[in-house]
């Protein structure tokens, strides 16, 4: 048996955002929601089904906690992180 979900698209109705931006949106919203952690120099991408996460935090707790929000988003499995913190 085959369930199919009836489609909006026949009616006019355009999504405002692809699957991709909607994912780097909700990971770039949580880290900026974060009050434990300056998200402002972290770049939000997506490659295939990961989520990349790039740019520079002030320690390494803030590459864990980042990594650990967009985790709880997409999944810790589809997480790469490309931060760097700098040495004070």
């Amino acid at each position: 048996m085959v369930i199919r979900y009836p489609s909006f698209y026949d009616d006019g109705f355009v999504p405002e955002r692809s699957g991709r931006e909607a994912v780097e949106a909700a990971v770039t919203q949580a880290l900026a929601s974060a009050y434990d952690i300056d998200s402002s120099q972290i770049t939000v991408t997506t490659l295939g089904s990961y989520v990349i996460l790039s740019g520079m935090v002030r320690s390494p707790f803030e590459r864990s906690r980042a990594e650990e929000i967009a985790g709880d988003i997409v999944g810790e499995d589809y997480v790469r992180s490309r931060l760097l913190h700098r040495m004070p």
